[in-house]
């Protein structure tokens, strides 16, 4: 599972197929636009309601890549604070099932 933003999305997506795992590349998702916390919020909810229903079928752990932040129109605290009210609520089913975190953020905000 990737979420991302802007042009930075297309670059990961790309380096992923590029290394040969564009197969597990499971949910791919975009969101930009200077969202809300409120709005970041519930848009992780649903990527991770979905990461977290079964454990990787061979055990595998289940990678989430954030990355983006970049854009210089973005309240990256603002989008963070969401991502963070999302990972809360479900910090247990992430456990469960194995989720690993990886962030690249970056930009003037």
């Amino acid at each position: 599972t990737m979420v991302a933003g802007g042009g930075a999305s297309v670059v990961y997506a790309d380096t992923i197929a590029d290394m040969g795992f564009v197969n597990e590349l499971a949910n791919y998702g975009e969101y930009s636009g200077n969202p809300t916390r409120t709005e970041t919020r519930e848009y992780v909810k649903t990527v991770l309601d979905l990461m977290t229903r079964s454990k990787h079928p061979f055990g595998k752990p289940k990678i989430l890549l954030i990355g983006g932040a970049v854009a210089n129109f973005t309240d990256v605290a603002k989008t963070f604070d969401g991502i963070i009210d999302a990972f809360k609520e479900y910090a247990d089913k992430m456990r469960q099932v194995g989720v690993r975190i990886y962030v690249k953020r970056g930009g003037p905000n």
